[in-house]
């Protein structure tokens, strides 16, 4: 029983963190398929995609405590409650990542994504931390063993 805690004291924040990742790299996709028509040489090429990753992991340490915070709420019912759908996990995912995209001021000057493609992060964010851990959410009781019957 208290192997299984650890388990899961250990595996809910590296899905968290996984999840943060897939979500971002899915922002970066879609930020890089408008860059479809621009002609590269393959060294800028190289410096983009180096941009492009240093720019996921300062966005995942800048933006975790924004969309960090509903989501860990959101993980911790999920494991309190053993609630082990992927479409849980999925609608959550999108919901926390659209919940900081709709708190900026309309006049804010910047990258700004449409809702499709915000909720998308989300849902793929959801769908990762579902894979590394929300399958096996919550603690699983040992089944009693069945009363023994005597041979008839």
């Amino acid at each position: 029983m208290l192997a299984q805690i650890a388990l899961r004291l250990l595996l809910a924040p590296v899905g968290f963190v996984c999840g943060l990742l897939a979500g971002f790299a899915t922002l970066a996709a879609i930020s890089a398929s408008a860059l479809g028509d621009v002609a590269l040489f393959p060294d800028e090429v190289a410096l983009l995609g180096m941009d492009f990753a240093v720019g996921a992991w300062t966005m995942a340490f800048l933006f975790a405590p924004l969309v960090g915070a509903p989501a860990m709420v959101a993980v911790i019912i999920g494991e309190m409650f053993a609630i082990r759908t992927w479409t849980y996990y999925a609608v959550v995912g999108a919901l926390t990542a659209a919940l900081p995209w709709a708190l900026l001021p309309s006049g804010v000057d910047g990258p700004l994504f449409q809702p499709v493609q915000v909720l998308a992060c989300g849902f793929v964010g959801g769908l990762v931390h579902w894979l590394v851990a929300g399958r096996s959410a919550g603690v699983v009781e040992p089944e009693p063993a069945p009363p023994s019957q005597p041979p008839h």
